[in-house]
């Protein structure tokens, strides 16, 4: 046992020497947490595991993906719930994972840096407990070879569906916000493992079996406090010790050898030096201006999650499963790091393309990097150097705690009907500059149910007038740098619609700068994405789908495209229990209109006052239905509540006549019907089909099973003497290190063959 904070240089030496050595054999990058438990429990670098001691897995809590549960720290030992043989493993990474985080690491600005509860830029949850969406990166090879699981059993479990695509956990965690302390989310995850220890964790912590206990290093009469400072003083030696290596670097609390990063940099593969540098600039260049056809052009920050960004990479999927997932999130923060430190302006922090790139978010989707372009003061106010601290100005300038930038808008009619929208209502469904290049243009769009119905396409302002692109960059735009109207279709617009057959159609752009006379295909739906490109000076438009990962149905609707939620909530038809009697009309009345005129947030849900129902019937009425009666309406609310299509919360009325959620202190609080997608996802395409749409069924390969230990405590049941006497045996034939003695509440199973 190794006591660090003896004092002794040879103690010191010997403790770094220690966690250089854990660091090279861990199989993944070590938080400042597990180093404390590797020098307090006994980590053996030898063998690669935890020798024993107080850790006895059967006490550890019990995990599955999609628990709602007590959150659990970076460190926490836990049994990953398999429905079979115990799984003990260590938690050593987590990460946000909000549903609003998009496949290619893309997220609205407010979720970057938001605190616990925050559901929305104007949305807080105050309740004492809060709910977070967190992926758990474990080691499962923590505990030894002994208890080790292999990659096949990983695979199996992955294929199931207990884990998750990347091997991880993501589940639902609580953190109480209630009591006078420091609420457990606003915690970063070493000060949350300290707290976690004295509370939960506190017989593992004080167990007599350990190396050597807390208590032992204490005086006797040591309180509470006194053993919360020893505990900190203890991990403050380790992360000392940690940052005093120059072999290691560390970003945030975890450490890896410079020699790994160096490794994986090298082997030229889709994680590669090459991959990451590539993405690392597609990062700086997604700073690009939208505009809406209702406002000048703005500039406005683009933050991307490089969790979901490295995932997207060709290739890097499979790769990044298990803990090479932390691997490759932490290798690439780095490199992004390293790569603005080199190429920003020492004294502006600027890039030579004019753009601010900074960390704004160390937890969510694995990193959240903001990307801004020069020349909006108030944006830019602050500190010019490139710090590796998160700045959190997402969720800061949605909450107007900084300037954000100023947009001139056009003004517009008074709405003849209550407006119920969020901020971000005026460009809905507008298209999104991603890619500015001096030869061509990419940008996104999802479609709008208007658009499909009339057959056309707005362009953004910067294809059809120059705005947005040669402005930023200081110049006048050039002659023939931007496509033009023209009284006859000249315009070729090539559609790759994913799955589909590809369609050429020529086309004419109107004086308002859409392409109309478009003809769309039957499948393409209200909010499926687009993704555009334009080359400079051509008179073609390149558009594409992609399809969903995992298909899936959003209120009996099935999905195959990647889509935005919330135009899909605005526009598409809601057909879930509406047929054409007088009541199913009605339910579909008051669906539609809770849909078309709800507050709506980032992920398709939408809101709307309960005494705003019957006003904005009308307006979603057709004109050959007769109206409601109030009695049916109720009824069909009533309806809508009991199956779960709508719920009831609490909100609040503002000062301007709008709803708020959740309830503001001191407005009047008011009754609000909810709707929710409900979204089921299907199964990976091509998993498990064949091409009938039939599931193969395949013979099983012969293979060998190595011998472990199975846990039947939970049975109440011990080992017999026969498998305690061939588990010594083997435990000799095999030259295995600890006890030859089964730990009680476990048997053995011997190696032996499966399959036929």
């Amino acid at each position: 046992m190794i006591r660090p904070g003896v004092g002794e240089p040879e103690d010191e030496a010997r403790l770094r020497r220690y966690l250089l050595a854990l660091v090279e054999k861990r199989a993944t990058p070590v938080h400042v947490a597990v180093a404390f438990n590797a020098v307090y429990f006994g980590f053996d670098t030898h063998t690669a595991g935890y020798a024993g001691g107080p850790l006895d897995i059967g006490d550890f809590p019990s995990v599955a993906l999609g628990d709602n549960m007590a959150a659990l720290p970076v460190g926490a030992m836990i049994n990953v719930r398999t429905g079979g043989d115990l799984l003990p493993a260590e938690i050593v990474y987590k990460e946000g994972a909000h549903e609003a985080l998009g496949i290619e690491g893309d997220l609205p600005g407010w979720l970057s840096g938001a605190p616990a509860g925050a559901q929305g830029p104007d949305l807080v949850d105050g309740a004492k407990v809060s709910s977070l969406r967190e992926r758990l990166v474990f080691d499962a090879d923590a505990f030894g070879p002994g208890l080790a699981a292999s990659d096949t059993r990983l695979q199996r479990l992955r294929r199931r569906g207990i884990l998750d695509a990347h091997g991880s956990l993501v589940v639902n965690s609580l953190y109480d916000r209630s009591g006078d302390d420091l609420p457990e989310s606003d915690l970063d995850d070493t000060s949350y493992y300290l707290r976690y220890l004295t509370t939960r964790g506190r017989d593992q912590l004080d167990s007599s079996l350990a190396p050597m206990p807390l208590p032992l290093m204490l005086p006797p009469g040591a309180t509470q406090q006194d053993k919360e400072a020893g505990l900190r003083n203890l991990v403050n030696v380790v992360r000392r010790a940690l940052l005093s290596l120059p072999e290691i670097r560390l970003w945030g609390e975890y450490a890896f050898t410079r020699a790994s990063m160096a490794g994986q940099l090298d082997n030229g593969g889709p994680l590669g030096r090459d991959a990451l540098e590539t993405l690392a600039r597609s990062v700086a260049r997604g700073a690009a201006p939208t505009a809406s056809r209702r406002t000048a052009v703005r500039r406005r920050p683009v933050y991307t999650a490089l969790g979901p960004a490295l995932c997207s990479l060709p290739g890097a999927a499979t790769l990044m499963r298990g803990t090479l997932y932390l691997s490759a999130v932490l290798h690439a923060n780095s490199v992004l790091m390293d790569y603005v430190r080199q190429q920003a302006d020492e004294k502006t922090g600027l890039l030579p393309t004019g753009v601010r790139v900074g960390l704004d978010d160390r937890w969510q989707g694995g990193g959240v990097w903001r990307a801004e372009r020069s020349g909006d003061d108030a944006a830019l106010e602050g500190p010019r150097e490139v710090s590796e601290e998160p700045a959190g100005r997402g969720w800061a300038e949605c909450r107007d705690l900084r300037a954000p930038a100023v947009a001139v808008a056009t003004p517009e009619p008074e709405a003849a009907y209550p407006v119920m929208s969020w901020s971000d209502e005026p460009d809905l469904g507008e298209p999104v500059l991603v890619d500015e290049a001096p030869d061509r243009l990419e940008w996104k769009q999802p479609l709008r149910a208007r658009q499909l119905e009339d057959g056309y396409l707005p362009l953004p302002p910067a294809v059809t007038t120059g705005q947005g692109s040669a402005e930023l960059a200081g110049r006048a735009p050039l002659d023939g740098s931007f496509l033009r109207p023209g009284p006859t279709p000249d315009i070729i617009f090539r559609l790759e619609h994913d799955g589909h057959p590809s369609s050429v159609q020529r086309v004419r752009m109107d004086e308002e700068g859409r392409l109309v006379g478009l003809h769309w295909p039957s499948t393409c739906f209200p909010g499926i994405l687009l993704d555009l490109v334009w080359q400079r000076g051509s008179r073609t438009v390149e558009a594409r789908t992609a399809a969903l990962l995992r298909p899936r149905t959003v209120d009996g609707e099935s999905i195959e495209h990647r889509y935005d939620q919330r135009v899909h909530t605005r526009d598409a038809t809601w057909r879930w229990l509406s047929d054409d009697t007088p009541e199913g009309r009605t339910r579909w009345l008051v669906m539609t209109a809770v849909r078309r005129f709800g507050l709506l947030d980032v992920i398709g849900r939408a809101l709307l006052a309960r005494e705003l129902l019957a006003p904005t019937l009308p307006l979603v009425m057709p004109d050959a239905l007769a109206s409601p009666t109030a009695e049916r309406v109720g009824a069909a609310v009533v309806e809508l509540l009991d199956v779960g299509a709508l719920t009831r919360v609490r909100g609040s009325w503002g000062d301007d006549r709008r709803p708020h959620y959740p309830v503001r202190l001191g407005e009047h609080v008011i009754e609000l019907l909810r709707y929710t997608p409900r979204v089921v996802e299907g199964r990976p395409r091509g998993h498990g089909e064949s091409e009938d749409g039939t599931s193969p069924v395949r013979p099983k390969a012969v293979h060998h099973v190595p011998g472990f230990l199975r846990y039947i405590g939970h049975l109440g049941y011990e080992a017999s003497p026969e498998q305690r006497r061939l588990f010594r045996q083997d435990f000799l034939k095999f030259g295995l290190v600890g006890s030859p003695e089964l730990p009680p509440g476990y048997t053995y199973v011997r190696p032996h063959q499966r399959g036929s």
